[in-house]
C-alpha cells in the first residue's frame, strides 16, 4: 500500500465516524443529571446539534438544565442549571371557579339583605 492509499483509507474511517442520534445523547444527558442526584421528574425538553456538539434541555422540578455534549466522543462539555422562570399571572385569575365563587357571594348577600329588611338597589335597576 502506497502512503496516498493509507491516507485515503484514514478519510474514510474518519468519515464514517457515527454521529449519537438525539435519544442517545438525551439519555446521556438525563443519566448525568440522575449521578448529580436528580433521579425523578426528568422530562427532556429539546436536543439541537450545533456544529461539533449537542444542546439537551431537561426539565426537572422547578428548574431548567443545559448540557453540553461532545458529538465525537459523547462526553458532557458543561453544564448549567437555572431557576425555570416563573410565568406572570394576574393577581385575581378570572377561572370558572372565581366566577361561580362570586356569583354565589352576590347570591347570598341579596339573600342576607331580604331577610334583615335591607332594601336592595336591584329594583330601581331594572
Amino acid at each position: 500500500m502506497s502512503s496516498t492509499d493509507e491516507e485515503e483509507e484514514s478519510y474514510h474511517e474518519e468519515e464514517n465516524i457515527q454521529l449519537p442520534n438525539a435519544e442517545e445523547v438525551t439519555l446521556i444527558a438525563t443519566n448525568f443529571l440522575k449521578r448529580l442526584g436528580n433521579k425523578r421528574g426528568l422530562k427532556p425538553i429539546k436536543a439541537s446539534l450545533e456544529e461539533e456538539r449537542y444542546i439537551v434541555n431537561v426539565q426537572f422540578k422547578n428548574k431548567i438544565a443545559t448540557i453540553q455534549i461532545d458529538a465525537t466522543n459523547k462526553g458532557i462539555q458543561g453544564y448549567e442549571i437555572k431557576d425555570k422562570a416563573k410565568e406572570t399571572a394576574s393577581s385575581f385569575p378570572l377561572t370558572q371557579k372565581n366566577i361561580l365563587l362570586i356569583c354565589g357571594i352576590v347570591a347570598i348577600s341579596i339573600f342576607v339583605s331580604g331577610l334583615l329588611g335591607i332594601q336592595s338597589f336591584l329594583p330601581r335597576l331594572f
